[in-house]
């Protein structure tokens, strides 16, 4: 069996690459659009066309699949195997050749899922049942009074940051507030605690004062101050 990346059945678009970028010159529109049905394919096999590891698709099966013409579909997948846009396999199965560039970055597939969790988060907490029991209820308000001190922790770290880091509070917050549900509020804290003791160490060691990281950016990138600045800094300061 090939092997599927069952939670990611998508991949990011480009609309500049896609408006401005080679495929529109190398292509007619119809090549164009089977150009995007073998990226859609791709996407379910992380960038393989297969039946399974070793077996290709029949051209019949997949032009079914596509309800495309069997001719015009053979012709396109020879046009993009000699532009290098397809690449295939010893068994005859096919690979976008470049789909590590149709990908986004771990840190950027981060900040998008846990936009998208905190967005499913917010539309639950809209939606109001008819009919609840009493542990539906309690659970609710647990749930409530855990983000009010999810909030109040935000509160506090924001107000001490450093000034030129204050940017966007609205989206820091939920940036923060992620961070918490997913239980890494110890972690964030000893990031925010070493990346504070390196700017004061810039200041009063160097005598340089160094512009700080916006802090939601801090919040995607904690892993790094906790790994990089903190405990040496501490210790010379």
């Amino acid at each position: 069996m090939k092997k599927r990346t069952a939670d990611k059945f998508w991949f990011p678009w480009w609309p500049d690459k896609w408006i401005f970028g080679s495929v529109r010159i190398e292509f007619t529109p119809a090549e164009r659009g089977i150009w995007v049905d073998m990226l859609s394919l791709a996407s379910k096999d992380n960038g393989h066309i297969r039946a399974n590891e070793e077996t290709p698709y029949p051209l019949q099966q997949l032009s079914g699949m596509l309800i495309i013409n069997e001719s015009d579909l053979n012709s396109a997948i020879e046009k993009f195997i000699k532009t290098e846009k397809l690449s295939r396999t010893e068994s005859g199965t096919l690979y976008v050749t470049k789909w590590d560039k149709y990908q986004f970055s771990d840190r950027h597939r981060r900040r998008v899922e846990d936009t998208m969790s905190e967005k499913m988060d917010t539309m639950a907490e809209k939606q109001t049942p008819i009919i609840y029991n009493s542990k539906e209820h309690k659970n609710k308000e647990e749930k409530k009074n855990i983000k009010s001190e999810f909030e109040n922790e935000f509160e506090t770290l924001w107000e001490d940051y450093h000034l030129d880091g204050k940017k966007n509070k609205a989206y820091a917050k939920t940036r923060f507030i992620a961070l918490c549900k997913k239980g890494k509020l110890e972690d964030f804290k000893k990031g925010y605690e070493g990346y504070a003791n390196y700017l004061k160490f810039k200041l009063l060691k160097e005598n340089f004062e160094q512009k700080p990281k916006y802090f939601s950016t801090l919040c995607t990138d904690y892993e790094e101050y906790i790994k990089y600045y903190g405990h040496k800094i501490k210790a010379d300061l």
